[in-house]
């Protein structure tokens, strides 16, 4: 199992096995409740479409632009289809839903490069 957690005290988090998503939760039921039945539509809809690190340390905040958020500093995560005319996935799903996270620890073979959101290596 991989995890991908916030710091301790944050209202979301997010594990996966494999390549779907097993577990997901969050503070606001509603919103847990609502991204699990989204993430479940079909049998690829909780599978890892995209996954990536943003990398632009010139945003401040996230602002609700999916475009540019999924570039702020942290983990950027999507949830089925993985737009294979794209990418060459061979597999499909009907959904599609984008997470982007702040504040991550991230490790790269045994190496951190981000701590709390920021990154630890110079360019």
């Amino acid at each position: 199992m991989h995890e991908i957690r916030k710091p301790p005290g944050n209202a979301a988090h997010c594990a996966h096995e494999g390549k779907s998503a097993h577990e997901a939760h969050s503070e606001n039921r509603e919103l847990e409740d609502d991204f699990w039945k989204y993430t479940h539509t079909d049998e690829n809809s909780d599978r890892v479409g995209e996954f990536a690190i943003g990398t632009n340390i010139d945003l401040k905040e996230v602002i609700g632009q999916i475009l540019q958020d999924e570039k702020y500093p942290g983990v950027h995560i999507a949830f089925g289809n993985p737009y294979g005319a794209h990418t060459g996935a061979e597999w499909d799903s009907s959904t599609h839903i984008d997470v982007v996270g702040r504040k991550f620890n991230i490790w790269v073979d045994d190496e951190q490069i981000m701590r709390d959101g920021k990154f630890l290596v110079e360019a």
